[in-house]
């Protein structure tokens, strides 16, 4: 069984033009907070569940591209649905009644059918150690949850390079099949993934003909091997894109080997730090911004 997994990508919540995101007066506001509902699931590696949720409210959804950053809410103990917010403060969500606050977790749109009214998310499985992991774990046909819009409805989560070089573990997974998607046919670099096990890796993953990738099994015990892969693979051309997406302890080296030693500017590397061993999302979420400011 894989450790704990969570995802971190901080998004805010855009104030919407009315108080009330669930009053009439706001329901052609696109930027609302939305309930869906589960339509269906099936495990696409042997701890990465697909579930398709389904709603009429995402006719109007500001979808930028796959792979980009959400939050997901989701109810507490005892609802049947996520209260969503009365009113926003500054661009803040605020409940009358803070106990009713739902779990928020961060995730990526792996798809998204504007005409069919689907949004597709892949979960990581590790067990009911976590709201969402949970959730995931005993999914059901029609359960609620809410969504917020994407962090950023212009920014594409790839960036236009003549060489790539993607490095994650289990957790970014999804939003390197959703950049390996939108690549051209004629791309050039790498993927290099660290899964818990080799039957991790989804079976529909797929790179342009000139991405190789490379898949290193079991935990941090992996993380010199995964490091010194990356630096083996270091673009040749100045025209790249370096994405790095993973627990804490292997994004930070990572970055500096970008950074640092490699000199990338700062438009052509980004790394962020899903998770952290053995913290949940509420106690990294300080220090995960500490170390996102300090990328000079």
């Amino acid at each position: 069984q894989p450790a704990a997994f969570f995802v971190f990508i901080d998004i805010r919540f855009r104030k919407p033009t009315m108080t009330n995101p669930n009053a009439n007066a706001n329901a052609n506001d696109p930027h609302r907070v939305r309930l869906i509902q589960v339509q269906s699931w099936h495990d696409v590696g042997k701890h990465l569940r697909r579930i398709v949720f389904h709603s009429p409210e995402l006719a109007d959804y500001p979808f930028p591209c796959n792979g980009a950053p959400f939050k997901l809410l989701l109810p507490r103990e005892g609802q049947s649905a996520p209260v969503l917010p009365e009113s926003f403060e500054k661009g803040r969500p605020r409940w009358a009644n803070p106990a009713d606050k739902p779990y928020s977790r961060t995730y990526t749109v792996r798809a998204f059918d504007r005409q069919a009214c689907t949004f597709t998310v892949d979960f990581v499985l590790h067990g009911d150690n976590g709201p969402a992991s949970a959730f995931a774990h005993h999914v059901q046909a029609g359960q609620a949850v809410g969504i917020t819009a994407p962090r950023n409805t212009r920014d594409p989560m790839l960036l236009p390079a003549a060489e790539y070089l993607l490095v994650g573990d289990l957790t970014a997974v999804p939003a390197i099949q959703s950049m390996l998607a939108d690549m051209a046919p004629d791309a050039r670099g790498q993927v290099i993934l660290l899964l818990p096990e080799a039957a991790d890796l989804p079976a529909d993953f797929a790179c342009p003909p000139q991405v190789a990738h490379s898949v290193f099994t079991g935990g941090s015990e992996q993380y010199p091997a995964v490091i010194a892969a990356a630096r083996q693979a270091r673009p040749q051309s100045g025209n790249c894109y370096v994405w790095i997406a993973a627990e804490a302890g292997l994004t930070a080296p990572l970055r500096e080997l970008a950074r640092k030693e490699w000199q990338l500017p700062l438009g052509r590397c980004v790394a962020v730090p899903y998770w952290r061993m053995g913290e949940a999302e509420e106690a990294y979420h300080n220090k995960r911004h500490e170390f996102m400011d300090s990328d000079a």
